[in-house]
């Protein structure tokens, strides 16, 4: 009788046991899927930070997110460069969607300048024969000097020489005029032309060589002592005079080189001066690459400097390259400046004003811009977020044009794309070496 009851006992347990089994399968079949193992739990802000159970990131005091195993039913569609980031984990980095759409691009583009001096207003001054120079009458850098001002008194044999042979020819001449040989009188006018234009060679005026023709003698200048001994001597002759050719100023200007002094060997090649025109001036500005499409030769643009009241300029010319270093192209505006208030070097600011444009906008936060690349996530569906190479043009707010890459109406992140682009990374390198990457499954 006592095993009868045993046995009851046992087959009371046993169907128990199976009932209460086939229940609990019944509701679970019911509920779902069994939920995925979680291998390891990470730093949301730091990925490569693991831990083998739940807690606080000892560095940022973030919560840990779990990493789950990787099944079927929870891999998303991603495509070839896709990201996938769950929807939880969007709602942790602050993911924000926007649509892109049309705008206008109005606005002002300011740069930085500089005042440059007209290069094509600079005159520079060479003697036009070889010799020493006997006086200077401009003799400092930044002088003030007026067209026809006289610069320097320069010795020169050969123009001696020049002057000797157009007296001769004059002298020939008179001679042959006295004559009854009208071919040998014009011979001898041949020959007062060609003294003549030799003289003009080495830059005499018309007004020097008729001095010559008239007095009937050389022009007179400084003396011996002066020329060849600057310091002086007792026995030097203020009688001891030497010939000497006047330069004059060819154009109005302030003095901004100077390489004229007494007793120096000048030739052809010598730079006695470089006189500047600063009446007009121009202005280099410094313009974003981003923004140099919106600006065009004969536009207008307002400069100010640092005192002083602004004045308008206009564009006339966009340099054809980029600094490597600074990403900015060098924008010319050309300014009358008849108070001479601007200065060689003197910064100023510029602004550019730029008409109403329709054009792609998108949030500036919405691309990720490294330098050499800019990068926008498009939303693909189902948490998988497409990088897409695009190209930007200026800056209007915070809104940024877009030239290529989106369309109108696709939907974009404008907010967390700097995390985004982490997990990209992330992802990326998970995959090349067999790893599953946090968030990527975490729905």
């Amino acid at each position: 009788m006592r095993n009868l009851y045993i046995c009851a006992a046992l087959a009371v347990l046993f169907l128990g046991g199976y009932g209460w089994l086939h229940w609990r399968n019944g509701n679970a079949i019911a509920a779902g899927p069994p939920a995925r193992r979680i291998l390891y739990w990470v730093d949301p802000m730091h990925p490569s930070y693991k831990s083998d159970k739940p807690g606080i990131a000892p560095d940022c005091g973030m919560k840990l997110v779990p990493v789950y195993e990787e099944t079927p039913e929870h891999v998303g569609a991603a495509s070839s460069g896709e990201v996938h980031i769950g929807a939880d984990m969007q709602q942790l980095v602050g993911v924000a969607f926007g649509t892109v759409s049309y705008g206008t691009a109005t606005g002002t583009i300011h740069a930085p300048g500089r005042v440059a001096a007209d290069e094509t207003r600079i005159t520079r001054v060479y003697p036009h024969m070889e010799g020493w120079i006997v006086k200077i009458f401009v003799d400092f850098d930044g002088q003030m000097v007026k067209k026809g001002d006289l610069l320097v008194a320069v010795y020169s044999p050969e123009v001696i020489t020049a002057q000797q042979e157009l007296l001769l020819a004059l002298r020939v001449r008179d001679q042959m005029q006295a004559g009854v040989d009208k071919e040998a009188w014009g011979n001898a006018e041949l020959l007062v032309q060609a003294a003549r234009r030799r003289l003009e060679v080495f830059d005499l005026t018309p007004t020097q060589i008729g001095e010559i023709e008239q007095t009937r003698s050389p022009l007179e200048g400084g003396t011996v002592q002066e020329l060849f001994k600057p310091g002086g001597s007792s026995d030097s002759h203020a009688s001891d005079t030497v010939q000497t050719v006047a330069i004059y100023s060819p154009a109005t200007g302030f003095v901004t080189a100077r390489n004229a002094y007494p007793s120096q060997r000048v030739t052809t090649d010598t730079e006695l001066y470089a006189l500047t025109d600063l009446s007009h001036v121009w202005i280099m500005a410094d313009v974003f690459e981003n923004d140099i499409d919106a600006i065009h030769v004969g536009q207008s643009a307002t400069v100010t400097p640092p005192d002083g009241p602004a004045f308008s300029a206009r564009v006339s010319y966009l340099q054809p390259q980029v600094d490597p270093q600074t990403r900015t192209a060098k924008v010319r505006l050309e300014a009358a400046n008849d108070s001479l208030r601007l200065k060689p070097d003197m910064f100023v600011n510029v602004q550019f004003p730029i008409g109403a444009t329709r054009t792609l906008m998108v949030p500036a936060d919405a691309v990720m811009d490294t330098g050499t690349s800019q990068t926008v996530y498009v939303d693909a569906g189902s948490g998988n977020l497409e990088p897409r190479q695009v190209q930007i043009g200026r800056r209007v707010g915070d809104q940024v044009q877009v030239l290529a890459g989106l369309n109108a109406g696709e939907r974009i992140v404008t907010s967390g794309t700097f995390l985004i682009d982490s997990e990209s990374r992330l992802q990326s390198g998970a995959a090349q070496s067999g790893m599953a990457s946090p968030g990527s499954h975490h729905d």
